[in-house]
């Protein structure tokens, strides 16, 4: 089933819930009228979103990638323990990556996404996440370096949509007067869209 099937029905539901009271003033049917409350909504919402993400993240954030990074380096785990990994991967941070340049970072398992971070400076906030419990198992850092600083936050979230990280627990944060994501900016549209047509007092 394509995606544009997928959101199609979707919105198709939507309408049904909210006009399940109507239909029935002619052709009455048996078992409970199915409403919609505001807390249903924003769940109908949260799916259209979704579904929206699964479409066009990857060619979004490819899109958004090739425009914004200048250059990706990636480490392959080495070292013992903790505090050896975080030695070995800091130092390789030293001398491969630039500190003059904006950079996110992503952790891998495999082809697993565990995580997508940012940083300014070098290479001491990512290796603090060495010691976090779903570090276990990572075999890649790969660190993509923007042109700009103020590109950070949107090629963030773009990683975020596009990699689907495991361990993200929440959103890329977002700073006023920079660069926004184009996939953030089509999920506010969907949600303004549905409660402009959908509306609860």
């Amino acid at each position: 089933m394509s995606f544009q099937t997928q959101f199609n029905r979707a919105l198709d539901r939507l309408y049904e819930r909210r006009t399940d009271k109507l239909r029935r003033i002619l052709s009455p049917k048996p078992g409970p009228i199915r409403t919609l409350t505001k807390k249903r909504r924003e769940k109908k919402i949260r799916e259209l979103q979704e579904i929206a993400s699964k479409a066009l993240a990857k060619k979004m954030a490819k899109r958004g990638f090739q425009k914004l990074v200048i250059q990706n380096r990636a480490w392959r785990t080495k070292g013992w323990s903790t505090d050896e990994k975080q030695q070995i991967f800091r130092a390789w941070v030293r001398r491969k990556i630039s500190r003059k340049r904006g950079k996110i970072y992503v952790f891998w398992k495999n082809r697993e996404c565990r995580y997508v971070g940012r940083t300014r400076g070098g290479g001491f906030r990512p290796s603090r996440h060495f010691k976090r419990g779903w570090f276990h198992g990572t075999t890649r850092i790969v660190v993509y370096l923007t042109k700009q600083r103020k590109s950070i936050p949107q090629l963030e979230c773009l990683a975020i949509h596009r990699f689907r990280p495991t361990r993200n627990k929440v959103k890329a944060a977002k700073e006023n007067w920079k660069p926004k994501c184009p996939l953030c900016a089509l999920h506010k549209k969907i949600r303004t869209e549905v409660r402009k047509i959908y509306r609860f007092r």
